[in-house]
């Protein structure tokens, strides 16, 4: 699923930073979101966590796709992390990337209950999704599937949400 523009996407291994924050945040967040949202909010993102999941893994079994991952020559201490990193975290299942759709689903539920957190959050969104790309873990179109998917999940765990909300209430 490599584009022409990957190829000029430097891998950039202190990258791996906000790498690791998202993959840390989407233990923490369902976690936080549980203890400390409305119901109706948490059953939403419950929702919205759940369907991307699902339909990720069926993307991932029927239509697997994968990564090439460039040789790492430097010896600093964050391109070993990356070395570390590509033995531990198989190259498969890129598309659609789910550091990309937790973390757009993530920050469109943080900008819906704190908009007061907006800019802080959407900065920590937009390093997470970059990270993807110059730790090599994915492709540009893997993003974009990544963003397609978070924003369909999102919507899909609104309105199941409500809908399941409405006809409990009646």
């Amino acid at each position: 699923m490599s584009l022409p523009i990957d190829k000029y996407i430097p891998l950039y291994p202190p990258a791996l930073i906000p790498y690791l924050i998202g993959s840390f945040l989407f233990v923490a967040f369902p976690i936080w979101t549980s203890l400390y949202s409305e119901k109706y909010e948490f059953e939403a993102y419950i929702i919205s966590f759940l369907t991307a999941t699902i339909i990720s893994y069926i993307i991932y079994l029927t239509l697997p796709t994968f990564v090439i991952r460039p040789e790492v020559l430097s010896q600093d201490y964050f391109s070993k992390a990356i070395v570390l990193l590509y033995q531990n975290d198989y190259p498969h299942n890129a598309a659609p990337s789910g550091h990309t759709f937790y973390t757009l689903i993530s920050f469109l539920y943080i900008k819906l209950w704190n908009p007061k957190v907006q800019r802080i959050s959407l900065t920590i969104a937009l390093l997470i999704i970059a990270s993807t790309l110059l730790t090599k873990q994915h492709y540009v179109l893997d993003v974009i599937s990544g963003l397609i998917l978070g924003f369909i999940a999102y919507w899909t765990g609104h309105y199941i949400q409500k809908k399941w909300n409405l006809e409990f209430a009646s």
